[in-house]
């Protein structure tokens, strides 16, 4: 796992993540949940993509229902409560390494659909980073 946290695309997920926090404290609160609902849609997505280039029948099933999952996060982050989305950002990131090469987490039954090495890292240390900013902004605001 450490080497997995301290690989460069992991950095630059960080950095990513961590360069977005001005854009995070100039948009309204309302504003800033429905952006990060919605990018938590689209993240879920992704996968889907991935499964559609490349993926086998069963890989395609399984993360066109992860996507629907996220989908239906991002819902409930908009109907019912906002503080889904930063628990739903943590799950991702825990999809997202459940992807990497050498991931104790993927299933040996079946395997993930297969995505480029570096998506992985970089996609889950933004997703920790992300939720972990979102809720210290939110606790801020409140």
């Amino acid at each position: 796992m450490t080497k997995f946290l301290l690989n460069r695309p992991a950095a630059i997920g960080a950095a990513l993540a961590i360069a977005l926090v001005p854009r995070s404290l100039l948009l309204s609160k309302p504003h800033l949940q429905q952006f990060a609902a919605l990018l938590l849609a689209v993240m879920g997505a992704i996968y889907a993509g991935f499964a559609l280039q490349k993926g086998n029948l069963s890989q395609i099933a399984v993360e066109v229902a992860a996507a629907a999952s996220f989908f239906v996060g991002a819902l409930a982050a908009l109907w019912v409560s906002a503080w889904v989305v930063p628990i739903a950002y943590i799950a991702h990131g825990i999809w997202d390494y459940a992807h990497h090469e050498g991931s104790k987490l993927a299933v040996r039954s079946w395997r993930f659909v297969v995505v480029p090495t570096w998506y992985p890292p970089f996609c889950a240390i933004y997703d920790w980073v992300a939720a972990v900013t979102l809720t210290v902004i939110w606790s801020l605001r409140n």
